[in-house]
């Protein structure tokens, strides 16, 4: 009777226990046919299906390292891939297949080619796997997307930064600023222009449609150099009209300026804030025109005083009118970075005639 007792007490301890690891541990229904892709937030991306899941961990098995077990805490954004699924699989030996995933086992993949039509290859030959969209796929080659949709040269377009996306830009090595994407539409930044002066960058961005986004932010800055007066402040909204590979943006905006200023009417100097009496614009554009190349344009008109004088050269007066500055230049682009060349051209100087070389380097980490 003894033995009947301890017998059935194991017996329900080993059910308690199994039903806690099954609860603890809740398998994915029909996991092999959902993918999905996973990034962490050290930016890394997996690739292939959920196996089970519970409150704190994912266990989840990558196209190509398998079975992994993830805190949910690492985890940055975890997205289902419907339809078929178009790869880029880089090999060991360096060499690059592009296709549509046709079937998995746990030792291969076969891929169907363009070229060469279906093949079969063992995931040890695979070094990495990356789902790309079936558009980015022109004449058998992937053509991996802009790296900075989001802004021009200097100038920012509507499209925003994705959560936990970030990148640094050196324009004349003079020049340093980082933007980091706070969520999926909001991004904050700044930089230095050394040694003059340092500046922050906040700025929203939705998408409404499919080739519309709409969005604005701030540019504050202020000098380095203490006794030098000097301050800008602009609020501006955007509208970005196509894709992140050809759009065109026009930013609005209406700033104000410190600085020590000379009044030739009243003979007299000080230092102060004041609002433009006319608001700023850009008009950007950006088109790509191979793989790793795009053309880029950026314009920026702005309003600034101008003296009127008598006929006796007195000055009598202020009107504003515009002047600005064009650019165009070329964007030549890796999958994380790009460097950008330009010219710069003022207007409404003496100078408009003449061309200021622009260079920068950019990339996202």
């Amino acid at each position: 009777m003894a033995m009947k007792s301890i017998f059935l007490i194991v017996c329900l301890a080993l059910s308690s226990f199994v039903y806690g690891q099954t609860s603890a541990n809740k398998p994915i229904q029909g996991s092999n046919q959902q993918n999905f892709s996973i990034i962490l937030k050290d930016q890394f991306i997996l690739t292939g299906n959920k196996i089970s899941e519970n409150e704190s961990t994912i266990l989840f098995r990558d196209f190509t390292l398998g079975e992994i077990n993830l805190q949910k805490s690492s985890i940055l954004k975890v997205s289902e891939l419907k339809g078929e699924l178009h790869v880029e699989l880089i090999l060991n030996d360096g060499k690059t297949i592009l296709g549509k995933l046709a079937s998995k086992t746990e030792s291969t993949l076969s891929i169907l080619t363009q070229n060469l039509g279906q093949i079969t290859l063992s995931k040890s030959a695979i070094k990495s796997i990356k789902i790309i969209e079936e558009s980015q796929i022109k004449n058998g080659q992937y053509l991996f997307p802009n790296p900075h949709p989001t802004r021009y040269f200097f100038g920012p377009s509507a499209i925003p930064l994705k959560k936990g996306e970030k990148y640094f830009q050196n324009a004349y090595l003079l020049s340093n600023s980082v933007q980091i994407g706070i969520s999926d539409e909001f991004s904050i930044g700044g930089g230095v222009v050394v040694p003059f002066l340092f500046y922050i960058t906040p700025k929203f961005g939705k998408k409404i449609s499919e080739n519309v986004h709409v969005g604005g932010g701030i540019l504050l800055a202020s000098s380095l150099i203490s006794n030098l007066n000097l301050g800008v402040g602009v609020g501006y909204g955007s509208l970005t009209l196509g894709s992140n590979e050809n759009n065109v943006t026009l930013n609005v905006g209406w700033g104000a300026t410190k600085g020590d200023s000379y009044d030739a009417v009243t003979n007299t100097s000080k230092s102060s804030w004041s609002f433009a009496n006319k608001p700023m614009f850009t008009f950007s554009g950006m088109t790509r025109i191979s793989r790793r190349c795009m053309l880029v344009s950026e314009n920026w008109f702005f309003a600034v005083n101008e003296y009127t004088y008598d006929n006796q050269m007195q000055a009598n007066g202020v009107k504003s009118n515009y002047n600005g500055i064009l650019s165009g230049g070329v964007r030549i682009m890796l999958e994380k970075s790009s460097f950008d060349f330009g010219i710069l051209t003022p207007m409404g100087v003496s100078t408009s005639s003449m061309g200021i070389p622009y260079i920068d380097y950019v990339i996202k980490f």
